[in-house]
């Protein structure tokens, strides 16, 4: 049988690659697995964007500042207490994941990694870094700064983008002239993360859901079975309570029934509802579990299948990578972007030490994320 997602994949790496070839004498290729394609195509484009409210944007990136320095804070916390965990032996598998794509359209997941459909991935690459790199030049050009290019590259298998002021420019530049350009990447993925969210939780889930599940399966022989449910009955209440499912349940993994009954104890007596009908479900304990003995989906005015398959893992990547990567870019290292903001602070401080002073922050913070992903495997 022909696997048409492989074939897809093949396809657009075919294509890639004949573009390489047919751009060849415009393209850098280094250490032969990087490729990089500088053009100033898009220069007048990001300086109009820039010039149709600098003052606007010079606020944004300011308040972008604050909360990149926030988020720095948040990060690094959330690394120490991983770290702490990793030394009591709480946690048996690295802290950290590789994202890579499969030309599978099923994703999987293993220690240290995580495999996800390769369109599913570059379609996440794409939203965090045309976001990132826009808003690097959109605050570079605000600033009057100037832009020397931008481009796309490709590492190995993983695509790129960049945008690259004058260094000698920036460099000369006012204290907070250099952080908001610095923020304003991590921030574009904040609020990038935050938007998504914001539509899958309020916009899109509400508009497709409706009231209630539908069994799709139910154990003849258990407890949902035994009081008369069978498949495609719809429940719409749990104890005269109605069902209401949430982008917030399908992200939780507890299930959509979670909030009208939570996690009971067995011999609990459930009353469900449908359409009139009930079902009392005397709960049992089963390989120390509490079990029904259904399998269900949460009522969907369209096809229930493909948003729960592909419309709602595809939201849940874009925000949640987006905020991931914002929040590693954020990091005190460098040249990463919070490490560039954290040596203009220590610059403007100490120009005799700032930078010994960045190096040895660097290399700290890279031993705990060293740590935090190599650390469960030394406790096997």
């Amino acid at each position: 049988m022909i696997d048409v997602y492989l074939l897809s994949v093949l396809a657009f790496v075919a294509v890639v690659a004949y573009l390489i070839w047919r751009d060849r004498k415009h393209i850098e290729w280094s250490y032969g697995v990087l490729f990089m394609r500088r053009t100033e195509r898009f220069k007048a484009f990001i300086g109009a964007i820039a010039n149709v409210s600098p003052r606007a944007w010079k606020v944004i990136s300011t308040i972008a500042v604050f909360v990149c320095f926030g988020a720095m804070a948040y990060g690094m916390w959330l690394i120490l207490g991983v770290a702490a965990d990793v030394a009591a032996g709480l946690i048996r598998v690295p802290g950290l994941q590789f994202i890579l794509p499969t030309p599978s359209a099923v994703g999987t997941s293993g220690p240290g990694y995580i495999l996800i459909p390769f369109w599913f991935w570059l379609i996440t690459i794409a939203a965090i870094l045309v976001p990132h790199e826009m808003s690097h030049g959109i605050i570079t050009r605000a600033e009057k700064l100037r832009l020397k290019s931008v481009g796309l590259l490709l590492f190995a298998i993983f695509p790129g983008a960049f945008v690259e002021p004058d260094e000698k420019h920036l460099k000369k530049a006012p204290l907070i002239s250099r952080l908001r350009v610095y923020a304003a990447g991590s921030f574009a993925n904040f609020t990038v993360a935050a938007i998504i969210l914001g539509l899958a939780m309020f916009v899109i889930w509400p508009a497709v859901a409706t009231p209630g599940v539908t069994l799709l399966d139910v154990n003849a022989t258990g407890p949902a079975g035994l009081s008369g449910m069978t498949a495609g009955t719809v429940l719409d209440t749990v104890n005269g309570i109605p069902i209401t499912t949430s982008y917030s349940e399908y992200m939780s993994g507890r299930g959509y029934l979670y909030e009208e009954i939570g996690f009971p104890s067995p011999n609990t007596t459930i009353v469900f509802g449908s359409e009139g009908k009930t079902y009392p479900v005397t709960l049992e304990l089963q390989n120390n579990h509490t079990y029904m003995g259904i399998m269900y989906l949460p009522n969907m005015r369209t096809d229930a299948v493909f948003f729960l398959s592909t419309v709602a893992p595809l939201l849940t990547m874009l925000w949640l990578f987006s905020f991931a990567v914002g929040l590693f870019n954020i990091l005190p290292i460098y040249p990463l972007d919070g490490g560039l903001m954290i040596d203009s602070l220590l610059q403007k401080g100490s120009k005799k030490y700032g930078k010994r002073i960045m190096r040895i922050i660097s290399f700290a913070v890279l031993l705990l994320i060293v740590y935090v992903f190599v650390g469960p495997l030394l406790h096997w």
